[in-house]
């Protein structure tokens, strides 16, 4: 999740329905530069290079966003399309076991849709089974002359990234073909 805001100025993003290494490009409506959804950066387009401010996300079921949310509002299925919203459009995509247009060799025990922690420092890239983590719990990691901490708290689903002073570091949950297929020389945990 990135914050709109550029250069003290609002964008508003749209799907271009261009791919990039197997992942979406977005647009903004107002240069109409074609932005990396997975590197947060424009790719193409008078805005070339400028990157988007990562915020916090958490990947969760609805049950437990609403028990640790419970005021939070919901959008309301009356959207003035005819879109049936009680079916995801997505469902098969997901149970597929390989990724959309992955041409990567896997590793072993590597699988295409695997869910992985993405972190990338000073131009380095690592990912990290977020299944691995969710088990753990707590993961220590030296990385880029770094020592990381990685806390998983299974009741909340949230993931945090700190290194030795405490400081946040910026991370994303991405299927593993398409963090290998932006850093190819990832390393993994």
């Amino acid at each position: 999740m990135y914050s709109r805001q550029i250069e003290d100025k609002e964008r508003f993003f749209g799907v271009s329905g261009l791919l990039y290494r197997s992942n979406v490009l977005m647009y903004d409506k107002g240069s109409e530069s074609l932005w990396s959804q997975i590197k947060g950066e424009a790719v193409a387009g008078p805005l070339t290079g400028t990157k988007l401010e990562v915020l916090p996300s958490t990947l969760t079921s609805w049950k437990k966003w609403r028990e640790a949310y419970p005021e939070t509002q919901v959008l309301s299925f009356d959207t003035g399309y005819s879109r049936n919203y009680d079916s995801d459009p997505y469902l098969d995509y997901y149970k597929q076991q390989s990724g959309f247009r992955s041409f990567f060799k896997l590793g072993p025990n590597e699988k295409e849709k695997e869910l992985v922690v993405g972190i990338v420092i000073d131009g380095q890239a690592r990912a990290y089974p977020l299944e691995q983590l969710k088990k753990a719990g707590i993961s220590k990691d030296h990385f880029a002359g770094r020592e990381l901490t990685l806390s998983f708290d299974i009741s909340t689903d949230s993931l945090s990234v700190t290194d030795a002073q405490g400081n946040s570091v910026k991370q994303m949950i991405v299927y593993w073909f398409v963090w290998k297929a932006i850093w190819p020389d990832t390393g993994r945990f």
